[in-house]
């Protein structure tokens, strides 16, 4: 799925240029993040059917910081943020990318 994405804005905004794609070119905007209330964030985690300590992990924070977020104590920001706004899209990147898998063992 990602190779397909890069190669499709390749192709589209570098016909005859390569290189890297930056903000200097003026090809591409970033999306501003949207925001997440502590109820969107807890319906994101079940609706990827992830208990708090999975999702967790996969965000790369502690579970503290995941009740936090879905309490409204805390709000994610910057990459957080940005992940949960991918899975919100994308859910099924955690499988292609191997970011969440089956062990086979029972763990």
């Amino acid at each position: 799925m990602i190779s397909v994405y890069l190669d499709l804005v390749r192709d589209a905004l570098y016909p005859r240029k390569r290189g890297l794609l930056t903000k200097r070119n003026k090809f591409l905007a970033v999306a501003d993040l949207k925001e997440m209330s502590a109820e969107d964030i807890k319906k994101l985690r079940l609706s990827l059917r992830l208990s708090s300590g999975m999702f967790a992990s996969v965000m790369g924070v502690s579970e503290k910081t995941v009740e936090a977020w879905e309490s409204g104590t805390n709000r994610p920001a910057g990459s957080s943020l940005r992940i949960m706004n991918m899975l919100s899209i994308y859910p099924d990147i955690l499988v292609e990318t191997r970011t969440v898998f089956e062990t086979g063992d029972g763990r």
